[in-house]
């Protein structure tokens, strides 16, 4: 029986070490190759779910769950992420109609020389294995002496600066786009010098694209949207087969567009057109990184000066005579409200008053403490309203903006008259409520309670894949057991409201994000004490999130201030899908005495 036992153990132990490895596989995956995010976030999952086994409530832990070891590789592939951010992105790009391209071969060699991650187009192009060495590679005398005296520096200080030592490495075994005998130009790079362990990084020689060249392009040549993109592609050295494969093409369609592409630009051939846009990326470049554009405001967008200095955005929808509610928004949307909501507003008279929280949209960032964030963001809706004159307001609370909804409310009490919380988060007091979340939202929630450190990464690697073409697949996965929600999400118009609220979310990276993961999952009652206002709840009983059972357990908590609604034919999505309702329920805390 012991014998047995210690079989069992010693295979569980494998096991275990076995999803590690995959794991830390996945973490240098999802740096180098955005639209692997999926599969990184379902290993990140299972690593967290082996280590909470012993942990009954949120509130008798006295630690977290994080391992020294992983957090180096997540601190590695942070830097990563952040190092090959603009290239990553620029290949990872695939249009919405398009197969998309094989990613480039990349892998990382350690300090020791031993190639310690490659992705797959490498692993099959070179034959490698994750104990082979540099010197097993192939490469004539001068790129291995070459890179040998690359490696040795990753022993010793470095200058920051270093130019990438390029070199070429043959196609051992055809691959996708890659034919047996091809040779694939490839630079070596050094990862952050400030890591104790720091790497190589060995990827594509491939020229980044700035943000700024389909307008350049635009206008100098008059290129359409279509046009600058294959343009894009061919400045990375595809040929016009990838090119047709990339967007669902045939060849002779992408010679035609490229015969076209030389006329506009004047040029005698495909490599004389190549020249000219690398000479025009030097152009864009030098007018550096551009912030994405914001979509053009829907409603009337003013500024109010705060105490600290900062400029908070506010974007009025409605009646300047209507009933005044403060829409507070969620961490993964905005103020873009659809055409239904808009005309239901001017029916119903009422004026929603949208203030753009710090590090969303083009709001200014707040450096405080990320543990005070809500307190702070209720002060600056009470100088909002002492500004703007707003009284006798309702503030709503959407999504994670529940958080702030109550925080407001205890800050502004000569302000507020009631709250009203749609789909919105509730004080995380119990694992339970985690194991009610869909899968994507419960591995952010556990990363953001159990691994605070490491979120973000996790965040960031999420905003990579928005970035690189893969919006409506982040959104996809967020729903991917919510069948409402995604029958909502068939409404063109609310589609393209959820989408532009992952790019408001996002616009500035990840720290808008990244606070309010933090806050929606610990128990913020203190807030909810905080004041003594009426609160309504709305909420769809099909929420991938906040599960109903943990809706009616808070509104019981509140007592006789709260009333709730459960929608049994809603999802999260229940403002877009159902505005009247939520309208009618403003229109009923509207008027009740205070």
């Amino acid at each position: 029986m012991s014998d047995r036992k210690t079989e069992t153990h010693t295979q569980d132990g494998a096991e275990a070490s076995e999803r590690q490895s995959q794991l830390v596989e996945s973490i240098y995956r999802i740096a180098l190759e955005p639209q692997t995010y999926d599969a990184f976030m379902g290993r990140w999952d299972a690593f967290i779910q082996d280590r909470l086994s012993a942990l009954d409530t949120l509130r008798s832990e006295t630690g977290t769950l994080e391992t020294p070891e992983v957090a180096t590789h997540f601190e590695i592939a942070e830097r990563l992420l952040e190092q090959t951010r603009s290239v990553v992105e620029a290949q990872s790009a695939t249009p919405e109609n398009g197969a998309g391209l094989a990613p480039d071969p990349q892998f990382l060699i350690d300090r020791s020389g031993t190639i310690v991650w490659s992705n797959a187009a490498a692993t099959r192009a070179f034959r490698l294995k994750r104990t082979t060495r540099f010197d097993d590679l192939g490469l004539p005398d001068r790129y291995r002496t070459a890179l040998a005296e690359r490696i040795e520096t990753l022993n010793t200080a470095s200058e920051h600066g270093a130019p990438p030592l390029i070199f070429q490495m043959p196609v051992l075994d055809a691959s996708d786009g890659l034919a047996e005998g091809d040779v694939v130009h490839l630079q070596a790079q050094r990862l952050h010098e400030k890591l104790d362990s720091d790497l190589l990084l060995i990827g594509p020689l491939a020229a980044h694209w700035p943000p700024s060249m389909p307008n350049l392009l635009a206008t100098t040549y008059g290129l359409s949207q279509s046009e600058c993109e294959i343009c894009e592609l061919l400045s990375r050295a595809h040929r016009p087969k990838d090119v047709a494969d990339y967007r669902n093409s045939s060849i002779a369609t992408v010679r035609t567009q490229i015969k076209s592409l030389l006329v506009k630009t004047g040029c005698g051939s495909q490599t004389e057109l190549v020249r000219l846009l690398h000479l025009l990326m030097r152009v864009a470049e030098s007018h550096g990184p551009a912030r994405p554009a914001a979509p053009i405001s829907q409603g009337k967008m003013t500024t109010v000066l705060l105490e600290s200095g900062i400029l908070m955005p506010v974007e009025v929808h409605g009646p300047a005579s209507g009933k005044p509610v403060i829409f507070l928004h969620g961490m993964l949307d905005g103020a873009s409200l659809t055409s239904q909501l808009r005309e239901a507003l001017s029916a119903r008279g009422f004026r929603f008053i949208c203030p753009t929280r710090p590090w969303f949209g083009d709001a200014e960032p707040d450096y405080g403490p990320m543990e005070t964030a809500p307190a702070r963001v209720g002060g600056y809706v009470r100088e909002m309203c002492e500004q703007m004159g707003i009284k006798d307001a309702v503030v709503l609370g959407h999504m994670a903006g529940a958080v702030y909804a109550f925080a407001s409310a205890a800050q502004a009490s000569d302000h507020i008259r009631a709250i009203v919380n749609v789909s919105g988060g509730v004080p995380i007091i119990s694992r339970s409520q985690f194991a009610d979340m869909s899968h994507r939202q419960r591995v952010v929630a556990y990363t953001a309670r159990y691994t605070p450190s490491l979120l973000p990464f996790v965040v960031r690697a999420g905003i990579s894949q928005i970035n690189s073409g893969g919006t409506e697949r982040f959104m996809q996965s967020l729903y991917a057991n919510a069948s409402i929600d995604m029958k909502t999400l068939a409404d063109p118009e609310i589609c393209r409201v959820v989408l532009e609220g992952y790019k408001f979310a996002t616009r500035q990276g990840h720290s808008a994000f990244e606070i309010d993961s933090y806050q929606v999952v610990r128990d913020w009652s203190h807030l909810v004490a905080g004041s003594d206002v009426p609160v309504s709840l709305i909420h769809g009983a099909h929420d991938p999130v906040v599960s109903p059972k943990s809706v009616r357990d808070f509104a019981e908590r509140l007592g006789n201030r709260a009333s709730l609604e459960i929608h049994e034919d809603a999802g999260q999505l229940l403002l877009h899908q159902f505005p009247d309702r939520v309208l009618r329920t403003l229109a009923e805390m509207s008027a009740e005495p205070r």
